[in-house]
């Protein structure tokens, strides 16, 4: 079946990083980076939003869409450190046109959080170089209505005893027909199986011959399915906006203090249910996905 493009957008934030129990004093980074299954046709990137923390020895960078956190110094045992560094990772990837909700529900989002040490402060002129001591990976279990919204302390292994605080927000931000290209995987797969105007249409869609002129009404049968498809597109962004705005509504009235950001209306999906598609006017695909393409 033809595929559809979507965009899943990841905010994290690395907060407090405390020192419990290492052995070695010395510098040390923490580093980020999403992972998807390589099955999956996607593109991602990262971008660094703000850094805020104590006082650093370099700037947190961009390598291979993995976030390099700024390197600081440990000394003592206890200490702690304002890490106060946040990210952005933007993920497209190609679903099954035939279900995008249930298909996002199956990815495997996996955050990945390394933690890497030298001692030798010439090592700190080559930062992609300095080897990493420990490592964890998060399984994030993004919901396409819900969003993911979590905070966690990510503990590293018994003998680089320490704890970096992390705060992960997601959401659905766009579907519309594929605008990059992806690297397609190997034979066996449903990707490219089908072509855009049978997924819209309906698999009795016939696509106009040449004679036929450039105008073309489909059946009735084919505009319906045309306008139902739209709609549960058309909902499930619907609902991931409203999911987005539940959770900021319920943070900003447990934590008054937060600076006020003017909210859009929210929508309810009934608006869906009254609008109405003439079966007697035109309708073309690049139409359809311009409604739909749109970014939260």
């Amino acid at each position: 079946m033809s595929e559809v493009q979507g965009t899943v957008e990841f905010s994290v934030e690395l907060h407090k990083f405390h020192n419990v129990d290492l052995f070695q004093r010395g510098y040390y980074q923490v580093r980020a980076s999403l992972k998807l299954p390589s099955r999956i046709p996607h593109r991602l990137s990262a971008t660094i939003v703000e850094q805020t923390g104590d006082s650093y020895l370099c700037l947190a960078c961009i390598h291979e869409n993995s976030v390099y956190g700024r390197m600081f110094q440990i000394l003592y045992r206890n200490e702690e450190i304002v890490i106060n560094e946040s990210m952005n990772f933007r993920v497209h990837l190609l679903l099954d046109g035939e279900r995008v909700e249930d298909a996002l529900s199956e990815v495997d989002f996996q955050l990945k959080i390394d933690l890497h040490f030298t001692d030798s402060e010439q090592q700190l002129r080559d930062v992609p170089a300095i080897p990493v001591i420990s490592s964890r990976t998060l399984a994030l279990h993004f919901h396409p209505r819900r969003g993911l919204h979590h905070h966690v302390p990510v503990m590293f292994d018994y003998f680089h005893l320490s704890v970096i605080s992390v705060t992960v927000h997601a959401s659905l931000v766009a579907l519309h027909q594929p605008l990059i290209s992806f690297a397609r995987p190997g034979k066996g797969s449903w990707l490219g199986k089908g072509n855009l105007d049978n997924l819209v249409f309906g698999a009795g869609y016939c696509k106009p011959t040449s004679s036929e002129g450039s105008f073309y009404v489909p059946s009735e049968n084919c505009m319906q399915h045309a306008y139902r498809w739209h709609k549960d597109l058309c909902l499930l962004l619907l609902n991931a906006y409203r999911g987005l705005h539940t959770y900021y509504s319920a943070v900003i009235k447990e934590i008054p203090g937060l600076p006020p950001l003017k909210l859009g209306k929210r929508s309810s999906p009934s608006i869906l249910v009254t609008t109405h598609l003439p079966s007697n006017r035109y309708l073309w695909v690049s139409e359809l996905f311009s409604h739909t393409g749109t970014t939260l």
